[in-house]
């Protein structure tokens, strides 16, 4: 009986003893994570939105080129793949540096301007392309788009993007990028709904602006942001910085939706006549 026990207590121990190794490689993980752009949440808000935005027949032809992956499921591929060392090259793809008052220029590195510029060019120019490679390429759109509008993406090196800015966001440990990329979004549980509420507000001239196609433009659109995203003292993101930001999160937001509705309607246009699905 006694040994009985005293097995039942180190087996007991050995569970015991798993779980806290589980727990803390969990803990571990998480922490390592690296922020991403806007988040799950955010990218597939401006999936949802530019559905909503595309002309007839141009979203059946994206779906054609996804297959059975939704328009949601795209928008975080290039985040969901990031633990694939043999996607290890799209990783520089997510933003570009350029350093405080200065202004973007050409270069040939790899980066968010240069990949966004190329996929629009190898999906204008797509006859003769797989369909695996078009929809890589789609995705890619998806995500990019979405992350151009994260002002942090468009950010300075010294910080990397503000990943390397620790800060108290309402009582919890964070980074000042996390805080642009989630933490508002969580908070104030900003949805689809509020910015289609804001595109609602934008006169047919205003929306047409928004909506031209140029990768600089949009870039300089959030590097303009970046003084709100640094407008904190003390390493605080206190609740009067969250109330600012968010309305600045929901037009970024709804401007990569109608920026990236926009890109496939002229993309996968010519297709409305000859959709490929009925080909």
């Amino acid at each position: 009986m006694y040994c009985s026990v005293r097995s039942d207590l180190r087996h007991l121990k050995q569970i015991t003893m798993k779980k806290i190794v589980w727990l803390t490689a969990a803990c571990l993980l998480v922490n390592m994570s690296p922020a991403l752009a806007w988040g799950n949440k955010g990218h597939k808000i401006v999936a949802k939105l530019a559905k909503t935005y595309l002309n007839k027949g141009v979203a059946d032809s994206v779906q054609y080129y996804l297959g059975d992956t939704s328009f949601e499921e795209a928008s975080v591929w290039m985040d969901e793949i990031r633990s694939d060392h043999a996607f290890d090259y799209l990783k520089p793809m997510h933003y570009v540096n350029v350093e405080k008052d200065k202004t973007y220029v050409t270069v040939t590195d790899p980066n968010i301007i240069n990949e966004l510029d190329r996929v629009l060019k190898t999906l204008q120019g797509r006859k003769g392309i797989s369909k695996d490679e078009i929809k890589k390429n789609i995705m890619e759109l998806f995500h990019l788009v979405g992350d151009l509008h994260q002002p942090l993406h468009a950010g300075y090196s010294g910080d990397k993007g503000g990943n390397a800015v620790d800060v108290d966001f309402l009582g919890f440990q964070s980074n000042l990028h996390k805080v642009w990329d989630t933490n508002i979004i969580e908070e104030q549980k900003i949805t689809v709904d509020n910015c289609v509420a804001y595109v609602n507000t934008l006169s047919a001239k205003d929306k047409k602006e928004i909506q031209v196609i140029n990768t600089i433009t949009w870039l300089d659109d959030s590097r303009v942001l970046l003084a709100n995203a640094y407008a904190f003292k003390n390493n605080t993101i206190d609740q009067n910085y969250v109330v600012n930001n968010t309305p600045v999160i929901e037009r970024q937001l709804s401007k990569a939706g109608l920026r990236l509705a926009s890109a496939l309607n002229q993309v996968f246009g010519t297709d409305e006549k000859t959709n490929p699905a009925k080909q």
